[in-house]
């Protein structure tokens, strides 16, 4: 859209003269993300002074977006407090919902979400559904802990179809290395050529974790194959540090490798986010076990502490990117996946000063974060001027799983039960909802195989 909707003066004009301009990083803000995304990115939402979804679209081409502009901007000229009125009444409503019952954690979630998952894989290209592929790691991941422990063939037959038809397709560069986000099409073809960390870390992770259950000692090149990527291009190997993404750039991708090295390479976004870093942190740990190799172990947490030494105040938890300005704080993700990470390191290294801080995090965030009518934890810190979408709480199945997993490993550690408590209200608090996200409650079944152990 930049260099075709943007691009338009005539669009620029009727911009800047019937709207004030917002442009938001999505992984600088997920906040606002999760609350104003329309079904993906790029998204062009058009709002209320308040903060209430008008209208919008994803990739908005240049005639549709100034018939949205047009549109919109005659209509609140000409019936502004009727659109208001109406736009007050939807947030009113919406906040008068009554609140989701209390649950207990289910135990049946396993098999439910195993059973989901063995119904919706494409058993002719691997992954699940019938068009379009992301790479689904989550319930990927699930389906082999679920494996290990059980041996069930069907939901081993999940993981190693969907990692070898990967492995076989474009959606790995074999002239760059690394993992592209998405395929437009259902056998993995035509992909979307943006890389992202949390694909590559995810990626890697579960290739070294799968070699080692279905005995596949290819694999765990194959995963050497994409770290060493991230190290040439996603990662600061003198002071640490793992960037976030490098741009989609269909041009460059689509030549040879020998054209293609005569090329720019894309552009990588450089910012360290904390919660990545974590993420990374804990693969490379993981990595340096299986390969028998201290390097990517040291690397990973030079990168964590790095983050840390820049974002950690105490009593105030973490940052949620390194930064001169523009800070952001307050956000659940960073919390719970530095805790896990230090956590890891704690078990690897035997320093305790890893464990209290990961506790100190976590006893940070059910201060700021935790609801206590409801149990579970919202996604950010609440601010007196939200407005709009931000002003309603997020629960996140994804990460009060983690909580409730991080929460639980703690509680082992320390033997406070007021920690396995909360662990097990974090993971009851999912319970009314991980079913309609049906592969995706996979981070529920998960938390509750191992807070049932």
């Amino acid at each position: 859209m930049e260099q075709t909707t943007y691009a338009r003066p005539d669009i620029v004009q009727a911009i800047v003269q019937r709207t004030v301009p917002i442009k938001v990083d999505a992984d600088r803000r997920p906040d606002l993300n999760d609350r104003y995304n329309l079904d993906g990115w790029p998204t062009t939402a058009l709002l209320t002074p308040s903060g209430e979804i008008l209208t919008g679209t994803t990739y908005a081409t240049p005639d549709l977006m100034l018939r949205m502009l047009g549109e919109t901007a005659d209509a609140l000229q000409e019936r502004y407090d009727d659109l208001m009125t109406r736009a007050a009444a939807a947030a009113t409503a919406r906040r008068q919902t009554p609140p989701p019952n209390r649950y207990n954690v289910d135990a049946t979630a396993p098999d439910w979400v195993s059973n989901q998952i063995r119904e919706q894989f494409d058993s002719e290209h691997g992954g699940f559904g019938l068009a379009g592929k992301f790479l689904h790691l989550g319930p990927l991941r699930f389906a082999l802990a679920h494996y290990a422990a059980t041996r069930q063939d069907a939901v081993g037959d999940v993981v190693r179809g969907s990692l070898t038809s990967i492995l076989a397709s474009p959606m790995i560069d074999d002239v760059d290395g690394g993992v592209f986000r998405y395929a437009a099409a259902r056998d993995w073809s035509r992909p979307h050529t943006e890389k992202m960390l949390e694909d590559q870390v995810g990626m890697a992770s579960l290739l070294l974790d799968a070699a080692g259950v279905f005995d596949v000692s290819d694999w765990v090149g194959r995963a050497r194959d994409i770290m060493r990527f991230v190290e040439r291009t996603l990662c600061d190997r003198t002071r640490g540090g793992f960037y976030a993404s490098q741009r989609a750039d269909d041009d460059y991708h689509g030549v040879s490798g020998s054209l293609r090295r005569t090329m720019e390479a894309p552009v990588v976004d450089t910012t360290l986010f904390t919660d990545l870093n974590a993420q990374a942190a804990v693969a490379w740990l993981r990595a340096g076990a299986v390969l028998d190799d201290v390097e990517p172990g040291r690397l990973g947490l030079v990168s964590l502490e790095r983050v840390l030494l820049s974002g950690y105040r105490p009593g105030e938890g973490v940052a949620h990117f390194v930064a001169r300005r523009g800070e952001v704080r307050g956000l659940l993700t960073d919390h719970v996946h530095t805790a896990w990470a230090l956590l890891d390191f704690d078990e690897a290294t035997g320093n305790e000063t890893y464990g209290m801080l990961a506790e100190e995090l976590m006893r940070t965030a059910v201060r700021t974060l935790w609801d206590p009518v409801r149990g579970g934890f919202v996604d950010r810190q609440p601010g007196a001027d939200d407005i709009g979408l931000l002003a309603d709480p997020l629960k996140p199945l994804g990460l009060n799983c983690l909580a409730a997993r991080t929460l639980h490993r703690l509680a082992a550690r320390t033997g406070q039960q007021d920690l396995e408590q909360m662990a097990q209200d974090a993971l009851a608090s999912q319970t009314g909802v991980y079913r309609a996200q049906g592969i995706g409650g996979a981070p529920y079944a998960m938390a509750v195989l191992e807070l049932a152990e």
